[in-house]
């Protein structure tokens, strides 16, 4: 009998990133491809479905049972299927029936969310974390997303559509900011490029050009990077306020930059955060990369399967 497994899909800006995994997270195969995001959402469809075909053609060769599609998706998502709240990296991409869409297709159940709750599953389900336990995870990117589990369960709010972490309101130098405005990688980016004398277009200025430069000694990168862990900080000491996770994980590409990154944002949160809510909580990198994404939408698809 063959085995049961998923296509699991992570939509994001600039990579799909896809592949096949069964109930427990575990990879059988996987591959990425371009998403052409500013050409349009039809383009962008299209790459969905054929990295949905290609994915069937592999697990045809190995042997394995396709029950199921689970995409995460940057917007909005209601009841697994519609994006109803616009992704801002992905041109005329709201008000979409995603769901249907690449149900029709695929000739499978698909199920669909938020891009930044389903890496939040992925490092949920194959951290074996016990069914009880409360963890947020915290991805740092373009903006800043994640996902909250309250005793073992994907919080989402009362209507589906919870869990936009990076957007609490702050004002900064009198100006009123969300969260994602002054701690995501886009942000940290922005500041190094508004400090720096570098000439800006010899260079492809991102995160790991700065944390390399921070590696080199740079002033105005670790200026800038003590700016950032600050502000991540102060969100991330906000969550542990509220709600007293056992764990935050975070995740994103510059969570990867090495052990130093999480140790000033936990110096950082000392600064902020109620002692007594912070006595006992983890704060640590996620671990499963840019493969979280698509194993964490698979094993939901499986799931609701």
């Amino acid at each position: 009998m063959a085995k049961k497994v998923c296509i699991g899909i992570d939509l994001g800006g600039t990579e799909i990133k896809y592949g096949i995994v069964d109930i427990e997270g575990n990879v059988f195969w996987n591959s990425k491809k371009p998403t052409k995001a500013l050409s349009s959402s039809k383009e962008v469809l299209q790459n969905i479905v054929d990295a949905g075909f290609e994915a069937l053609n592999f697990a045809k060769e190995l042997s394995l049972e396709v029950v199921a599609v689970g995409l995460g998706t940057p917007g909005l998502v209601e009841n697994c299927n519609i994006v109803v709240g616009e992704a801002t990296n992905i041109n005329g991409w709201k008000d979409l029936a995603l769901g249907s869409i690449i149900s029709n297709k695929l000739n499978l159940p698909t199920f669909i969310g938020n891009d930044a709750e389903m890496m939040g599953l992925g490092e949920f389900y194959t951290s074996k974390e016990e069914s009880n336990n409360t963890v947020i995870y915290i991805t740092l990117g373009t903006g800043i997303g994640g996902a909250i589990f309250i005793n073992g369960k994907l919080f989402q709010g009362h209507f589906g559509v919870g869990g936009e972490l990076g957007v609490i309101p702050m004002v900064i130098n009198n100006e009123v900011k969300n969260w994602e405005d002054v701690a995501s990688t886009a942000a940290m980016v922005k500041l190094y490029k508004e400090k720096s004398k570098l000439n800006k277009s010899e260079f492809n200025i991102n995160g790991k050009f700065i944390i390399k430069k921070f590696l080199e000694g740079e002033k105005v990168a670790a200026d800038i990077i003590e700016t950032t862990t600050n502000y991540i900080a102060m969100g991330i000491a906000g969550y542990i306020n509220i709600f007293n996770p056992k764990k935050i994980v975070i995740g994103g590409g510059v969570s990867q930059a090495g052990d130093f990154f999480i140790a000033k944002i936990k110096e950082h949160i000392l600064k902020y955060v109620i002692s007594e809510c912070y006595a006992k909580v983890e704060v640590e990198a996620a671990k499963l990369g840019n493969k979280a994404g698509f194993i964490g939408a698979g094993v939901f698809a499986l799931k609701k399967a």
